[in-house]
C-alpha cells in the first residue's frame, strides 16, 4: 500500500471548498450591492417625504422655520432649500442649508447651540419655538476651541446611513442586509461628543471632547481633545461618560455641492417657476414629472466614486404651491459596506478551509489506520517467516528423535519439548490476534514500576526497577507488550544477568546483558511495537557490545 499525505486528501476537497467560497462570496456581494442601490435610491426618495411633511406641516402653521432648521440637523442633506412660490412664481425661501455654522446638539434634541463666526448671526436673538407644549431652540455663539476640532464626521458616510435605514428594504428587508447596513454604518460612524463645557455670554466654551461611534459610546482608539481653561475650572459642567442624552454632540455639515448645483442651475438654483419651465423642457431625462399639480425632477451623477443624487419638487400643499429641492452624496456599496464584506470573505475563508480539513480527517484516519495495519501485517510476516523456522525445526527435529526412540523416558521428554514449543508458538499467535484485533483503548493513569513488577513476576525474572512515573495507558495491554520485552530479555540474557529497567516521564528502558551469538528477536519485539504505536509511543531496540536495550519514548 502506497504510503499518503494528509494533504492528498485536502487538496481536492480544499480546492472544491475555495471554489464554492469563492462563488458564494461573489453571489453575496452582488445581492448585497442590487439591494444596497436600491436602497439608498429609496431612502433619498424617504428623506424627499420627510422634507415635504415638514412643509405640510410649516403650511399648517404647526412648524415654523425654526423647527424645520433643527429637523433637518436630523435628516440633514448637503443642501437643502425650501421654498414657498409667490403669485407671479417667484421661489420665496422659507429655509437654506447654511455653511456658516456648527449645530451643536445640547443635552436634548430640543435645545441647540449654533456655533458660527458671522456677526449678523451672533446678533440674533435666540430663536425659540413650541411643539406640542415643548420650547425648541437655537441661540447663536461664538466657540473657538470648537474650530480646532478635526471634521470627524463623515457627511458622505452619514447620508449613506440615513438613506440606507430609511428605505423600505431595510424596514421590511431581510435581515442580513438590515443587520449589515447598520453594523457597517455604526462601525464606521463617528460624531464628537463634548463632555464638559460652560456658556458666558455670548460664547461656548467647551473642555474635553471625544469621538463616540454610532453606538453614541467611546470610541476605541478614537481621537479626544482637551480644551480645559484651567484658570476656570470650576465653571465647568461635566457630562456623565454613559451614551445618554446628556452628551453633547457636535454636528459638522458638509460643503456646499457647488459643482452638482452649478451643473444643474437650469433646476436647482432657478429663482421661479419661469425660469425653471424655460430652462428644462418637459422632454429632459431628468424630469420626472410634469403636470399642471407636480413638476418633479431627478439628478443622478457620479463624483470620483460616490453617487450623488438630486431632486427638485413644485407642488401645490392646500392650495399653495412649494418648492423642495435638496442634494445628497452617498458612497458606493463597496465602501459602505467594506466592513461586511472583510467579516464575510473571513467568515466564508475559515469554512471554505475548516470544513475540507475536517471532512478530510475521516478518510485520512482510515486510510493510516488501514496502511499501519498492512505496515504491521507485513512486518509480521516478515518476523513470522523468520522467527517461527526455529521452532519449527526444532519440532521436526524432536519428531525424528519421537519416532526414533525406544525409551519412555526419551518420549515423554521429546514430547513435552514439543508441547512447550507449541505452547510458546500458541502464546505468540494468541498476542498476534489480540494486537491485530484491537482498534480502540481505554486509558487511564498507571505507574509503569506497578507494570514491571507485575510483569517480571508472570515472566519469573529478577528485575531491578529505578524511577518511576505515571503514563496514560491500557493497563493489561500494555501490559503484553512490557512482558514481551522483559521475557525476551529474561530467555535472551547471560546467566546470572539482572535485567535493568529506568522509567521517567520521557522515557522506559529496559537493558540485558546478552551474548550476540545468542540473541534472536522473536516476534515479540514486534507485537510490543503495535502496541505502543497505538499508545501513541515509540519503541526502538539496540543491541551494542553485549548489551541489549528496548527504549519506549514519547514521541
Amino acid at each position: 500500500m502506497k504510503k499518503k499525505s494528509y494533504f492528498s486528501f485536502l487538496c481536492g476537497k480544499l480546492i472544491a471548498g475555495l471554489l464554492i467560497g469563492v462563488i458564494v462570496f461573489a453571489a453575496t456581494a452582488a445581492y448585497m450591492q442590487g439591494i444596497y442601490n436600491i436602497s439608498v435610491r429609496d431612502g433619498f426618495d424617504e428623506v424627499g417625504e420627510k422634507y415635504k411633511k415638514l412643509i405640510e406641516y410649516y403650511d399648517e402653521g404647526v412648524y415654523d422655520s425654526t423647527f424645520i432648521d433643527i429637523i433637518t440637523n436630523l435628516y440633514a442633506a448637503d443642501y437643502v432649500r425650501f421654498a414657498k412660490v409667490g403669485e407671479d412664481g417667484s421661489f420665496e425661501t422659507v429655509y437654506e442649508s447654511g455653511y456658516d455654522v456648527i449645530p451643536v446638539e445640547l443635552n436634548t434634541v430640543h435645545r441647540w447651540v449654533y456655533v458660527t463666526k458671522n456677526e449678523e448671526l451672533l446678533a440674533q436673538e435666540k430663536r425659540t419655538t413650541n411643539i406640542n407644549g415643548e420650547d425648541w431652540t437655537i441661540e447663536y455663539k461664538k466657540c473657538d476651541e470648537i474650530w480646532n476640532i478635526d471634521r470627524v464626521t463623515d457627511t458622505v458616510l452619514s447620508n449613506s446611513w440615513n438613506t440606507t435605514s430609511l428605505s423600505s428594504g431595510y424596514k421590511y428587508g431581510n435581515y442580513l442586509f438590515r443587520g449589515s447596513a447598520e453594523l457597517c454604518g455604526i462601525y464606521q460612524y463617528s460624531l464628537p461628543s463634548i463632555r464638559s463645557y460652560y456658556i458666558e455670554g455670548d460664547t461656548l466654551h467647551i473642555g474635553k471632547v471625544a469621538e463616540v461611534d454610532g453606538y453614541i459610546e467611546d470610541r476605541k482608539g478614537g481621537k479626544t481633545w482637551d480644551f480645559t481653561d484651567p484658570a476656570n475650572a470650576d465653571k465647568y459642567t461635566e457630562i456623565e461618560i454613559d451614551g445618554s442624552a446628556t452628551d453633547l454632540y457636535i454636528y459638522q455639515l458638509a460643503e456646499r455641492p457647488d459643482g452638482f448645483l452649478n451643473d444643474n442651475a437650469d433646476i436647482f438654483l432657478a429663482g421661479s417657476t419661469g425660469e425653471l419651465e424655460n430652462s428644462c423642457p418637459r422632454e429632459d431625462s431628468r424630469t420626472i414629472v410634469y403636470s399642471d399639480s407636480t413638476h418633479e425632477y431627478y439628478v443622478q451623477n457620479m463624483s470620483g466614486s460616490s453617487l450623488i443624487q438630486g431632486e427638485m419638487l413644485v407642488t401645490k400643499i392646500n392650495g399653495q404651491w412649494y418648492m423642495i429641492e435638496y442634494v445628497m452624496e452617498t458612497l458606493p456599496y463597496s465602501s459602505y459596506l467594506k466592513p461586511f464584506f472583510i467579516v464575510l470573505a473571513i467568515f466564508i475563508l475559515v469554512l471554505s478551509i475548516g470544513i475540507p480539513c475536517l471532512s478530510a480527517i475521516k478518510p485520512y484516519s482510515q486510510y493510516k489506520m488501514a496502511y499501519e495495519n498492512n505496515r504491521f501485517k507485513n512486518n509480521l510476516i516478515d518476523s513470522l517467516a523468520h522467527n517461527l523456522k526455529t521452532p519449527l525445526q526444532i519440532l521436526g527435529g524432536y519428531a525424528e528423535n519421537l519416532k526414533d526412540t525406544t525409551s519412555e523416558a526419551d518420549k515423554n521428554r521429546y514430547a513435552d519439548e514439543i508441547l512447550a514449543t507449541t505452547s510458546d508458538m500458541n502464546k505468540d499467535i494468541e498476542a498476534l490476534l489480540k494486537t491485530a484485533d484491537k482498534t480502540s483503548l481505554t486509558l487511564s493513569k498507571t505507574s509503569i514500576r506497578k507494570c514491571l513488577e507485575e510483569v517480571a513476576s508472570k515472566a519469573g525474572a529478577d528485575i531491578d526497577i529505578k524511577g518511576d512515573a505515571e503514563y496514560k495507558i491500557e493497563k493489561d495491554y500494555f501490559n503484553t507488550a512490557l512482558f514481551c520485552l522483559v521475557d525476551n530479555a529474561a530467555k535472551y540474557g547471560n546467566n546470572g544477568a539482572k535485567i535493568e529497567a529506568t522509567v521517567t516521564s520521557k522515557a522506559i528502558t529496559i537493558r540485558n546483558k546478552t551474548a550476540a551469538g545468542n540473541y534472536t528477536p522473536g516476534t515479540g519485539i514486534a507485537i510490543a511495537g503495535r502496541i505502543m504505536e497505538q499508545h501513541k509511543l515509540k519503541l526502538t531496540t539496540d543491541l551494542k557490545d553485549g548489551v541489549f536495550e528496548a527504549k519506549i519514548s514519547t514521541k
